[in-house]
């Protein structure tokens, strides 16, 4: 069994290097690196901050990050919530119609074409058959009046820009909302950039600092610290980590 912390600490202290300079070096914060050889996971952000620090501590320590991120996934991510059981809906239909009705069906009918067969040897019942058979005459149709209905407005979408102008920047971004679809995960480094469009993103941003950010064309704000962030049209909000 792989010891994360000890071994993390282990292979710093080899290198001679202060939890400081590592900050310095790989943006990671001195508190969530310290949690990191603690084995203290839950006092980072979140599984996917875990395993992203860990990949980016390891490799740069040069020790092979997976089977850290293994040894995480293994020990200590939380179990991940199973898929909603879909119960597809029976449509109705004519198959499986109850036996009861089926038989009143049956009943209906026969007593329908007993009284057409009797109505067909009576001649004065035909003729008052035919007269209420023959066609109403349709009412005048009333002129339509001009309606106006207003155009639908086409649905906008938040267009958001990412540049890691300062230094790398840790991201994970899902559609929707934490538990929506996976866009991206992953470190930005310094220099790169990454564009996101949709209706609502809810972003976790491990060194917003090191960020600029445009949403829509226009110069948006980040928090100064690691959050999460929602982002509309409307702007970006940051909420509670979790």
């Amino acid at each position: 069994m792989l010891e994360i912390g000890d071994s993390l600490r282990t292979a710093r202290g080899r290198r001679g290097l202060e939890l400081a300079q590592v900050d310095a070096d790989t943006h990671i914060r001195m508190r969530y690196l310290a949690a990191l050889e603690d084995e203290r996971f839950d006092l980072l952000p979140g599984a996917a901050y875990a395993r992203g620090f860990l990949r980016t501590y390891a490799n740069y320590l040069g020790l092979e990050a997976d089977p850290f991120v293994d040894e995480y996934n293994a020990r200590f991510a939380p179990p991940e919530e199973p898929p909603p059981l879909l119960v597809p809906e029976r449509r109705p239909g004519t198959f499986g119609v109850p036996a009861a009705f089926a038989a009143l069906l049956a009943v209906v009918l026969v007593t329908l074409l007993a009284w057409k067969i009797d109505s067909g040897n009576d001649p004065k019942r035909t003729a008052q058959t035919a007269d209420l058979a023959a066609p109403a005459q349709p009412a005048p149709a009333r002129p339509r009046e001009n309606v106006l209905v207003p155009p639908s407005r086409p649905t906008r979408k938040a267009s958001l820009v990412l540049a890691a102008a300062r230094g790398s920047c840790w991201l994970s971004v899902y559609a929707g909302s934490s538990a929506g679809r996976l866009l991206h995960e992953g470190m930005l480094a310094q220099g790169d950039s990454l564009h996101f469009a949709g209706r609502r993103l809810w972003i976790r941003l491990g060194a917003p600092q090191n960020l600029n950010a445009s949403l829509n064309g226009e110069r948006a704000a980040l928090p100064d610290d690691t959050a999460n962030v929602i982002v509309t049209t409307a702007g970006i909000r940051t909420v509670a980590l979790g």
